[in-house]
C-alpha cells in the first residue's frame, strides 16, 4: 500500500459519489459527507484498490498508523461508511465483507486525474457542532423543502412526531443545509441527557461559543447572542417541555437574530411557533400486489432495503421477497427506527422469515400493551422483538450501554461494562452498531457512539428492570472521573478541557444518581471535583456553584480534609466571585482551600487558591493584604516545577505592585508574564486559575506606563490588551481590559473620543453577560465622559448611581477613584462643601486601604477642592497639592505629577507666584520623553507658555 503522501492526486466517481484523494473528502451531488480522517483513509485504500480484497490488518494500519486498536473500531468505521454510501436508485452496492478476512470495494468506478494544489487549504467552514449525519433520508425531500421555507419566514419551527418517526434525523439534515445561511453558526442542544430542567440553562451554555459568566445563565446567553445570527436546534424537548417552552421564548425575546428548530412529541406552545408534524414514511398499501421496482417507490421499502442491503452483501429486492419487504414496513406502520432494527435482522432470518417473526411478535405486545398510543407501543414492540433475538451477552451490553447519558467512546463502553471470559465488549458493540441498535458519529477525528433516546430509555428501563444500574452508575462514575483528572493534567490542556463538554451529560447524569441517595455520595464527590476543570474552563459558573455546593453538603464529615473539599472549595470560591461578587461565602471558600491544601502537602492547589484570593483581594481593595498573599506564594511558586504557574504568580504579583505604586518593578513583572503567555496560548488560564492572566498583565503594563508619563505606549498597550481580550472572546477579559486599561486611561489622556467607543463596548459586554459589577463601573465611566465635556448635572447623576451600586458589590478599587471624580464635579458646580465631604472620604479610604497608586490624585483633588472652598490664599489647599506633587515624584508616577503639578500651578497663578507656578511645569514637563501630543501634555504646555507672556507678579 503507497503511503498517502505519495499517492497520485485522483478523483474517483461511482454511483452519484465523488471522492477526492487530493482534498480528502467525499461529496454526494453539492452534499459533503461528513467523514473523520479515519473513515476517509479506508474508503480512500478500498477504492484505490477497487476490486480487490484488502486485509483487515492492512486496513487497520491505514487508519491507525502506529497506534494499537482491536479490531472492533475497524468494524465501526466500515458499517458507518456502508451507511454513508447507502444505496442509489439502482441498489448498486460498494463495500462487501469477507468473513475473517477483510473488505473489498465492488461498485463501478470512474477516475479523474487530478493536478496536486499548490497549496491545499480546505474551505473555511462554518461553525457548527452537528454530528456527522451518515444516513441518507429515505422519502423526506419534500419535508425538508417545506420545512426549510417555514423556518425561512419564521423564527421558531418544531418537529413534532411519535418516537422513531426520525424527527432528529430531519433536524440535523435541515440545521446541516441551513448552515451558509447562519454567519455566526447552527448549535445543536441535547436535552435528551437531563432530566432536570434547572439544568438547561448550563446545556445551552456548554454547547455554544459563548461564556455566560453570570448569576442569571439564560439572561445572559440571551444577551451574548444578541448580536449574533445563528440558529440552535434544541433536540428532545418532550421532557422537559414547560422549562424548554420558557428558555427558548426567554432567548427569542432576548436575541432578535437567532432562529430556534426544536425536535419534541408535543408542541412547545410559545408565541410565533411553527409546527411540522413528520409523518410516518410512506408504506405500499395491502391487498394489492406490487414487484421489486414498484415497493422501491415506497420511502419506508427504500430504507428497509438500504439498511439491509448495509448489512447483507449481495442484498437484493427480488420477486420473491418484495411483498414480505412491504408486509413488514407496514406492520411496522413506516416507522424509521423501528425498519432499521427490524432490516438489520435480515441477515438471520432473510426477509420471509422475518416477516413472519415481527408479526407474530406485533401481535403479542400489542395485545399487552393496549393502554399505550398505537405508534408507540410500534417502536417499543420492534426493539423488543430485537432484544430478545440477541443472544445473552449483547442484551447484557445494550442493557449496560443505557447507563450512558450522552454520547460515549469504545474505551469508555470497554471499561464500564463488566469483562467476560471469551466476550469482547468492542467487537459487540461493533455488532450492535450494524444492528441499528447504536448509533455512531465517525465525523470527528475520535469515534464516539450514542443510543437514540427511545433505545436509550428501552435499554435503562431492562438495566434497572434486572436490578443492575448501580453497579454500572458506579463502574462509570469512576471511568468518568479518572478521564477528567486525565484531561486535567494532560498536554494541550485548554483544548481537552473544551472538548470534555462532551462528557458532560454522562457526568450530570451519574450526579443525579450520586446524589440521590447517601450511599453513592461520595462518588459524586469526587466526579464534581473532578469535573471543576471543565466548568471552569467553559464558563459554566453558575453550574458549578450548583454541583459543588451539593458535593460539599454531600461531603462525609469522617473525611472532611480530604483533597475533594479543597477542589470544591477553591472551585466555588472562584465561581462565586466572578458571578456574584465579593462575598463572605467566596472569601471563606478560598480560604479554607488553601488550609487544606496546605495540610495536604499540595502546592498547586495551594497556588491556585491563593492566586484566586489574591485576585479577591484586589477587587476589594486590600492591596496589602493581597501583595502579603503574593509574597507568600512566591516560596510555593520557585519550589513548584510549574513555569504557568511562576507566570501567573509574576501577573497577579504585578497587580499588587502597581497598586502599591512600585511601578517600575511591577511593569517588568507584568512583561515577563505576557511573554510567558504569547509563547504558551495553550496553557489553561480559567480553567485552572479562574482568571486570563495574559490579559490581566497586559492591563498592569498599560497602566504603569500611564504612570510614568510613558503616554504613547499607554495607548498601544491599552490596544493590545483590547485585542488579545476580544480574541478570546471571554466576556470578563473583555471588561477587564475595557474597563482597567481602556477605558479608564483614554479618560485620564482625554482622548474623548475614544473614550466614548470603549464605554460603549464596555457597557454593551457588561450588560450582555449580566456582569454587574462591570455594569456600575461602566455607570461611573459615563459620568466622567459626561464631566470632561462639560455636562455637569448628568456627570453627577450618573457617579452618584455607580458609587451607590459599586459599595453593595464591595468593589473598592473602582469606587474609591469614583469618589474623586464626584468631588471634582461638585466643585466644579460652585457646591464647594459638598465637594469637600466627597473629597475628604475619598482621601480617606485611599490612606485606609493604602491604595499608594491613588494617592497623589486623591491629594490633589482635597487640595483644589480646599481652595476652591478657602479661596487662593488657603494653607491646607496649598499643603495638599504640594504633598500630592511630592507623592507623585517619589512614587516616579509622572501621569500624577503632571496632573498636581497643573493643579499647583493654577493655585500659585492665582496668588500671581507666576515664576514660582512657572519653575514647576517647566521642571515636570522636562521629564517627558514621549506623549507630545496628548491632550494633557498640550494643554500644561499652553499654560506654561501663557506664564512666560505675563508679567511677574
Amino acid at each position: 500500500m503507497p503511503d498517502r503522501n505519495d499517492r497520485p492526486e485522483r478523483t474517483f466517481l461511482f454511483g452519484p459519489f465523488r471522492l477526492s484523494t487530493s482534498k480528502r473528502i467525499l461529496l454526494e451531488g453539492d452534499r459533503v459527507i461528513r467523514l473523520g480522517g479515519k473513515a476517509i483513509e479506508i474508503l480512500i485504500a478500498l477504492v484505490e484498490r477497487a476490486g480487490e480484497l484488502v486485509s483487515k490488518r492492512e486496513l487497520v494500519a491505514i487508519a491507525w498508523p502506529d497506534t494499537f486498536v482491536v479490531e472492533a473500531n475497524l468494524t465501526v468505521q466500515v458499517a458507518a461508511l456502508r451507511r454513508a454510501l447507502g444505496e442509489d436508485d439502482n441498489a448498486n452496492q460498494y463495500i462487501v465483507n469477507s468473513p475473517g478476512r477483510g473488505y473489498r470495494f465492488v461498485a463501478p468506478i470512474k477516475v479523474l486525474e487530478e493536478e496536486r494544489p499548490a497549496t491545499d487549504q480546505p474551505a473555511m467552514q462554518p461553525a457548527h457542532n452537528l454530528p456527522a449525519q451518515l444516513n441518507r433520508l429515505a422519502g423526506r425531500a419534500e419535508a425538508l423543502r417545506s420545512m426549510k421555507q417555514r423556518l425561512t419566514d419564521s423564527r421558531l419551527l418544531s418537529i413534532v412526531g411519535p418516537p422513531g418517526v426520525g424527527k432528529t434525523s430531519v433536524a440535523l439534515r435541515l440545521a446541516e443545509a441551513m448552515l451558509p445561511l447562519f454567519p455566526h453558526g447552527v448549535w445543536l442542544i441535547d436535552l435528551g441527557s437531563i432530566t432536570d430542567a434547572a439544568l438547561i440553562s448550563s446545556v445551552i451554555a456548554s454547547a455554544l461559543p459563548i461564556d455566560a459568566r453570570s448569576s442569571d445563565v439564560l439572561s445572559g446567553i440571551a444577551a451574548a447572542l444578541r448580536y449574533k445570527s445563528l440558529l440552535l436546534v434544541f433536540d428532545n424537548c418532550e421532557h422537559l417541555i414547560d422549562g424548554a417552552s420558557a428558555a427558548i421564548g426567554e432567548l427569542l425575546r432576548g436575541a432578535g437574530g437567532i432562529k430556534v428548530l426544536t425536535t419534541s412529541r408535543e408542541p412547545l406552545r410559545v408565541d410565533g411557533e411553527q409546527v411540522f408534524r413528520l409523518a410516518p414514511l410512506e408504506v405500499p398499501p395491502i391487498g394489492v400486489s406490487l414487484g421489486p421496482k414498484d415497493v422501491l417507490g415506497y420511502p419506508a421499502v427504500q430504507l428497509f432495503v438500504e439498511r439491509a442491503a448495509a448489512i447483507v452483501n449481495d442484498f437484493e429486492l427480488t420477486d420473491a421477497n418484495a411483498g414480505f419487504a412491504a408486509q413488514i414496513c407496514r406492520e411496522l406502520d413506516g416507522n424509521p427506527l423501528a425498519i432499521e432494527v427490524a432490516a438489520a435482522r435480515v441477515d438471520a432470518f432473510g426477509v420471509n422469515g422475518l416477516a413472519a417473526r415481527i408479526e407474530d411478535r406485533l401481535h403479542l405486545l400489542a395485545d399487552a400493551r393496549r393502554g399505550t398510543p398505537a405508534r408507540h407501543r410500534t417502536i417499543a414492540a420492534a426493539l423488543d422483538w430485537s432484544y430478545q433475538l440477541l443472544c445473552e451477552r449483547e442484551r447484557y451490553v445494550l442493557r449496560c450501554l443505557g447507563i450512558f447519558a450522552g454520547s460515549f467512546t469504545l474505551e469508555a463502553a470497554v471499561s464500564v461494562i463488566p469483562a467476560a471470559e471469551g466476550a469482547d465488549t468492542a467487537s459487540i458493540l461493533a455488532d450492535l452498531v450494524c444492528k441499528s441498535l447504536v448509533s455512531v458519529d465517525i465525523g470527528s477525528e475520535r469515534t464516539r457512539f450514542r443510543l437514540l433516546e427511545i433505545t436509550k430509555a428501552f435499554a435503562l428501563a431492562k438495566l434497572v428492570e434486572q436490578s443492575e444500574r448501580n453497579e454500572l452508575a458506579a463502574r462509570l462514575a469512576a471511568c468518568v472521573t479518572e478521564m477528567l483528572c486525565r484531561c486535567a493534567d494532560g498536554p494541550k490542556e485548554v483544548q481537552t478541557l473544551r472538548d470534555a463538554v462532551q462528557e458532560l451529560d454522562n457526568v450530570r447524569g451519574i450526579l443525579d444518581w450520586a446524589f440521590s441517595t447517601d450511599s453513592h455520595a461520595q462518588a459524586g464527590v469526587a466526579l464534581a471535583a473532578a469535573a471543576v476543570p471543565v466548568w471552569l474552563e467553559n464558563s459554566l459558573l453558575t453550574e458549578c456553584i450548583a454541583w459543588t455546593t451539593r458535593a460539599i453538603d454531600a461531603l462525609d464529615p469522617a473525611i472532611e480534609g480530604e483533597r475533594n473539599e479543597m477542589v470544591l472549595k477553591a472551585a466555588h470560591g472562584l465561581a462565586v466571585m466572578f458571578t456574584q461578587g465579593m462575598t463572605g461565602q467566596s472569601r471563606d471558600a478560598l480560604n479554607r482551600a488553601i488550609e487544606l491544601a496546605a495540610r495536604l502537602g499540595d502546592r498547586q492547589w495551594e497556588l491556585r487558591a491563593r492566586l484566586g484570593l489574591i485576585v479577591f483581594l484586589h477587587r476589594r481593595g486590600d492591596f496589602k493584604g493581597a501583595l502579603e498573599g503574593t509574597q507568600r506564594i512566591e516560596t510555593l511558586v520557585a519550589d513548584a516545577d510549574e513555569p504557568a504557574a511562576l507566570a501567573m504568580t509574576k501577573s497577579a504579583k504585578s497587580a499588587s505592585l502597581f497598586f502599591r505604586a512600585e511601578y517600575a518593578a511591577a511593569l517588568e513583572l507584568a512583561r515577563e508574564a505576557h511573554e510567558y503567555f504569547r509563547t504558551h496560548s495553550d496553557v489553561s488560564q480559567i480553567g485552572r486559575w479562574g482568571l486570563n492572566h495574559s490579559v490581566y498583565a497586559q492591563c498592569v503594563m498599560a497602566r504603569a506606563y500611564w504612570n510614568l508619563g510613558r503616554f504613547d505606549r499607554t495607548v498601544r498597550a491599552c490596544l493590545s490588551a483590547h485585542s488579545e481580550a476580544e480574541e478570546t472572546g471571554n466576556p470578563t477579559s473583555i471588561c477587564q481590559a475595557l474597563s482597567w486599561c481602556g477605558v479608564s486611561l483614554f479618560l485620564s489622556l482625554e482622548d474623548l473620543d475614544k473614550a466614548a467607543c470603549a464605554i460603549q463596548r464596555f457597557r454593551q459586554v457588561a450588560q450582555d453577560n449580566d456582569i454587574q459589577s462591570y455594569v456600575f463601573s461602566s455607570i461611573g465611566f459615563e459620568g466622567r465622559l459626561l464631566f470632561l465635556r462639560g455636562q455637569i448635572e448628568p456627570a453627577e447623576r450618573l457617579l452618584r448611581e455607580a458609587l451607590s451600586k459599586l459599595s453593595g458589590a464591595q468593589y473598592e478599587n473602582v469606587s474609591i477613584p469614583f469618589l474623586g471624580r464626584l468631588a471634582e464635579v461638585l466643585a466644579a458646580d460652585d457646591r464647594p462643601e459638598e465637594a469637600l465631604l466627597a473629597s475628604a472620604e475619598c482621601l480617606e479610604r485611599t490612606k485606609a486601604t493604602e491604595a499608594l497608586w491613588l494617592l497623589p490624585d486623591s491629594l490633589r483633588i482635597h487640595g483644589d477642592v480646599l481652595a476652591a472652598l478657602q479661596g487662593p490664599d488657603s494653607e491646607p489647599a496649598e499643603t495638599h497639592l504640594r504633598d500630592a506633587l511630592e507623592v507623585s515624584e517619589r512614587q516616579g508616577a509622572l501621569g500624577w505629577e503632571l496632573r498636581s503639578a497643573e493643579s499647583l500651578a493654577s493655585f500659585l497663578g492665582r496668588q500671581r507666584r507666576n515664576s514660582e507656578a512657572a519653575a514647576v511645569l517647566e521642571r515636570t514637563l522636562g521629564k517627558f520623553t514621549e506623549g507630545f501630543d496628548a491632550v494633557p501634555f498640550q494643554r500644561t504646555r499652553a499654560m506654561l507658555d501663557g506664564l512666560h507672556n505675563r508679567k511677574p507678579g
